[in-house]
Formats: C-alpha cells, structure tokens, sequence
C-alpha cells in the first residue's frame, strides 16, 4: 500500500511531461556568419547562373565565357551548361539520339545566328541519361561570333531536347576593342607625352636695350 501512491503519482505524471515537450516549438538553427555574410553580399553557394525547372527536381545552370564578347578578338565563346539533381529520386532522362544538349545563339530580334549541333555528328541510338541525388552533369561547348557585330546583344539558349522545361537563356554583348591608335590620340589630348615626342625648348623674351638720356 505505501509504495502504491508513489507509483500512481509516476504514472500519471509522465504523459503529461510528454506531452508539454511535444508542445514546445523546435530551435530554428541560426544561419552561421559565413552564410550571413555571404547573403549580405549577394553570394549564391553557386557560382553558375542556375534556375530550378520544377522536372523532376533538376536545376539548369548556364554561363558564357567571355560575358562580354570583343569581336574582333574573340571567334568563339565557350559555353557551359549544368544540370543538378536536388531531389530525393534519381532523374532518368531519355534521348533519341547521342545528342545530350542543343545551343543557339540568337540576335535581339530573334533570329538564330548560330546553331551548335550544326557542326556536329550524331549517332541515332536512342540513349539514357541517369542523374542520383545531389549529382551535377556539365557539358560544355564552343559557339562562334562570325555573325555577331559590336554594339549589339544576344541571347545565348541552351536546352535538352525533347525536355522542354530543361532551357535556359542568358544575354551576352558584343563590343569593339580599342584600337591602339586611338589610344594614342586619348593620351596626347590628355597632355601626356608619348615615346618619340620632344618637348619644345622655350624661346627667351628679347632683352630690352636701355635709352641714354
């Protein structure tokens, strides 16, 4: 009998500690300061220019290297195009051909320039492509400039085919390089001397000859 009240007590008492420490809200973890200082700064953990397409947990990711094309410098631009898991399943994706991804480039009015696959060989083999969780495909590739003209921008498209939703765009500019001699002309109006020029000698004032009175 005297251990018996003890025992109820216990008894009744340990549902209710449960149950007030399933009613208390969890911690939120804290973003450490490398995060912190990383989102002040606009810094994404991801250096490519990438896009969630909502197909089957896979994000696209684009770049175009040089951004800014000198066209009489620059004959191709090598573009890079990524492709990652953030889902819990594998991603299977199924080509008709070998061919994994198509790239064009296009003026502001639309009009595709320049066509990647053009210059490439394909096999007809129907092809699978599997991607595991926190998995990263890259392929990257080279487009010419011939028909770009400075002063004007253009899209750069990637896409998988037959994946509609796997397509990304991004916008590169054409410029002219400087040319050397007009480099020249900018330091000369600048008052700086370039190599050849001499300074010309200052001319002394004449003396003045003095009036005997």
């Amino acid at each position: 009998m005297k251990f018996r009240a003890p025992i109820f007590l216990l008894t009744m008492a340990l549902p209710l500690a449960l149950v007030a420490a399933e009613e208390q809200p969890k911690a939120t973890p804290q973003p450490t300061i490398l995060k912190r200082w990383m989102k002040n700064l606009h810094i994404s953990k991801d250096p490519s220019n990438t896009t969630a397409t909502g197909f089957k947990g896979l994000e696209i990711g684009l770049q175009a290297d040089p951004a800014e094309v000198k066209v009489s410098e620059v004959k191709q631009i090598k573009v890079s195009v990524t492709l990652a898991n953030h889902g819990s399943k594998i991603a299977q994706l199924e080509f008709p051909t070998s061919q994994r991804i198509e790239v064009l480039v296009k003026s502001k009015e639309g009009k595709t320039i320049e066509q990647w696959s053009e210059d490439q060989a394909f096999s007809n083999e129907p092809t699978m492509v599997t991607i595991n969780p926190n998995e990263r495909l890259e392929y990257s590739v080279n487009v010419a400039t011939r028909d770009m003209v400075a002063g004007q921008a253009y899209t750069i498209e990637a896409f998988f085919p037959n994946f509609d939703p796997l397509r990304k765009s991004i916008t590169v500019n054409a410029v002219s390089a400087t040319p050397a001699s007009a480099k020249t002309e900018g330091a000369k109006a600048e008052g700086t001397k370039t190599e050849g020029e001499s300074t010309p000698a200052a001319t002394p004032a004449p003396k003045k000859k003095k009036k005997n009175l």
